[in-house]
């Protein structure tokens, strides 16, 4: 079941929505959510719990009440979060934990530092792979995202972003190619170069396409090549023919890629 404790994101993330709550942040008091909590388990005993906040942890202090509140009340029900890699650290790390924290979504979106800074996500690639590494040992389960074909983009940075996979190893790893949602930063930069806008009627933002870097296709042949480089080296260790497998699949890939970028 999902539980929302705050409203509105203090970053400015170019790709992201604010359109619905603004930037500004208002979190909900934390008795509120445990009395929410409560009655969630009483009426639906949830096998676990997942809050759809953009960054949990923004609040050191809330989430020490928070964690303060759910060992007094005795609560255990496993959830997951999201959160911003700064956000994190030891002792943060450990109240997640001793609260029922099962699993992290540490955004990223792409392993480029480049990318990331036109992006305006105002992090550092290195601290995001350290934290997700430092999640793994406390013995939380990890996620990030992967986002292609940000304006800009060149295959270099999608290299990087293999590697940046690879390096902080997250127990898991969502891609999407970048589409701009109407109200962002990244929307008005790009909607002069807007090659396919749908009705609103039958489609969404994610339907939207403009002109990038390499042709549309290209990017659906990147997202496979990601996953495929990213599982090889996974399974290299305990499973080559597996690895191989994928390593295959990739070289294949790269042959495909190499058609839209002559």
């Amino acid at each position: 079941m999902t539980i929302s404790t705050q409203r509105g994101c203090p970053y400015t993330c170019k790709w992201c929505s604010t359109a619905v709550y603004g930037q500004s942040y208002r979190r909900r008091p934390v008795r509120l959510v445990i009395e929410e909590i409560k009655e969630l388990k009483a009426t639906y005993n949830p096998d676990m719990l997942w809050f759809v906040d953009d960054v949990f942890t923004v609040s050191h202090k809330w989430l020490k009440e928070f964690h303060s509140e759910i060992l007094k009340e005795n609560i255990h029900i496993p959830f997951e979060c999201i959160t911003r890699a700064e956000r994190l650290n030891d002792d943060i790390l450990q109240l997640l934990k001793e609260s029922g924290c099962y699993r992290i979504w540490i955004g990223a979106e792409s392993g480029s530092q480049a990318i990331i800074d036109a992006m305006d996500r105002r992090v550092d690639v290195q601290t995001v792979k350290e934290m997700i590494q430092k999640t793994n040992r406390i013995g939380i389960e990890t996620g990030t995202f992967i986002m292609l074909g940000y304006p800009g983009e060149t295959i270099a940075d999608i290299k990087e972003t293999i590697t940046y996979l690879k390096e902080a190893n997250p127990t898991h790893y969502t891609i999407t190619i970048a589409y701009p949602i109407k109200g962002t930063g990244l929307y008005y930069e790009i909607k002069n170069k807007i090659t396919h806008q749908p009705d609103w009627e039958t489609s969404t933002d994610r339907d939207i396409d403009f002109e990038r870097r390499y042709p549309r296709k290209f990017y659906d042949y990147a997202v496979r090549k990601v996953v495929n480089e990213v599982e090889y080296f996974r399974n290299l260790s305990h499973s080559r023919w597996k690895a191989y497998k994928f390593k295959i699949k990739s070289i294949a890939i790269t042959a495909l890629l190499k058609r839209y970028t002559k």
